[in-house]
């Protein structure tokens, strides 16, 4: 049993029922553990976690994987909670990052809750698959199926990182950028250290927009420019 594993509470307790503060819901919170995350849901409807280290900080359970991060607030006497993302599209350390500055704005700045709120509830994941010498670069809105589909029901398939498209990184970017590598008729590319670098660069390092657009342009100019 992976020691990420988190056993549901007793639902006969009163200290598990409602948006309470108990501690037999209170998690230091991982990626690795969100990816492990399996609730018995007995019938309930839903099921949340805090953080242990981002007290407003709640991760509503989903059978298919695409947790939801909450900002858990107060409004007069009774607690509230706002969505305000989603895994695996925006990690742990992302979650917390985002639930301080709401913290910071609202409480300090006075602003209202609403007006901080911005929800992708599927969003686009560029991700990137390794078979024997060709690496995938394929986009989904349903990710853990896809991955199911094409990881988990093949052999010598491997993940090697995915992230949320945005303006700067898209799947016909990456396409268009890598095309000298392209295999015909798929999506399949030729094993190279440059798209190696940007997948280092982009799902591991999570360098910034401006950062990995300077990158994307170097890469471009080395295959295509500069000879």
């Amino acid at each position: 049993m992976s020691r990420y594993h988190y056993k549901t509470p007793d639902y006969n307790k009163k200290s598990a029922k409602g948006r309470t503060r108990s501690s037999d819901k209170v998690v230091d919170l991982n990626d690795h553990f969100l990816v492990e995350w399996h609730v018995m849901m007995a019938g309930r409807r839903s099921f949340y976690v805090r953080d242990a280290k981002v007290n407003c900080l709640l991760v509503n359970y989903s059978k298919k994987g695409s947790h939801s991060y909450a900002y858990d607030y107060r409004s007069g006497s009774v607690h509230k909670s706002k969505v305000f993302g989603y895994f695996p599209s925006m990690t742990v350390n992302e979650a917390r990052e985002k639930a301080r500055e709401i913290q910071k704005r609202c409480i300090e700045e006075g602003l209202d809750y609403d007006e901080l709120f911005e929800v992708h509830r599927f969003p686009a994941m560029i991700y990137f698959l390794q078979s024997d010498d060709k690496i995938k670069i394929g986009k989904s809105n349903d990710i853990w199926n896809r991955m199911r589909d094409l990881v988990g029901s093949q052999e010598g398939v491997f993940l090697l990182g995915m992230r949320e498209q945005n303006d700067v990184v898209t799947e016909s970017k990456l396409h268009h950028v890598y095309r000298a590598f392209r295999q015909r008729g798929n999506e399949y590319f030729e094993r190279n250290y440059l798209l190696l670098e940007f997948i280092q660069r982009w799902c591991v390092s999570r360098a910034s927009d401006p950062d990995i657009k300077k990158l994307l342009e170097r890469h471009e100019a080395e295959l295509y420019v500069d000879k």
